[in-house]
């Protein structure tokens, strides 16, 4: 059997602790667990059931565990969830603070010896895979169960030219465009 090899998707000199993101995070296997599409058309509209609210909720607290993050446009669909992601420039040395999520650090410029910097994109976007994964898994007794695929795909989000407005707008209507 040969090796596997997984490509890392980050470009080795950015800087991902700050900056706008789009941000898409797929279920495993592209399951329909979060809820469904109700309506048809212009009127489609998302309908969360308990594993839809468990992430939407974890998704809502991001800023109380990571102070320098802010939210924008969200969508959590059946099999996916879209977001605009702010990061501002964390504080010059200092530390990232302890919460239910996160371990204090140092300073954000550390660097873990395996994962990504905290604070970071990478860093943010693990402590809420891995916290919804928990709650999820709590509530429908399914410890161990993975509930998302391995990584995610994020695009740096240009202020210039209205690709902002463009992603918030594409973020917005996804249920209108369900299958």
């Amino acid at each position: 059997m040969a090796a596997h090899f997984h490509k890392h998707p980050r470009l080795r000199d950015r800087d991902y602790t700050r900056g706008a993101y789009f941000v898409t995070i797929c279920a495993k296997r592209r399951g329909e667990i979060f809820g469904r599409i109700a309506g048809h058309g212009a009127d489609a509209r998302m309908e969360l059931n308990d594993t839809g609210r468990i992430v939407e909720e974890c998704w809502r607290a991001i800023p109380d565990h990571f102070p320098h993050a802010r939210l924008d446009q969200f969508q959590i669909m059946p099999d996916h969830f879209h977001a605009i992601l702010i990061l501002a420039p964390p504080a010059i040395d200092a530390p990232v603070p302890s919460t239910q999520w996160v371990d204090p650090t140092e300073a954000p410029a550390a660097t873990l010896a395996n994962g990504p910097r905290p604070g970071s994109l990478g860093a943010i976007l693990g402590a809420f895979k891995s916290e919804t994964t928990k709650q999820i898994n709590r509530l429908n007794r399914t410890d161990g169960a993975q509930l998302w695929q391995r990584g995610y795909y994020e695009r740096t989000i240009r202020r210039q030219g209205g690709e902002y407005g463009r992603i918030a707008q594409y973020i917005a209507e996804n249920p209108v465009r369900w299958r």
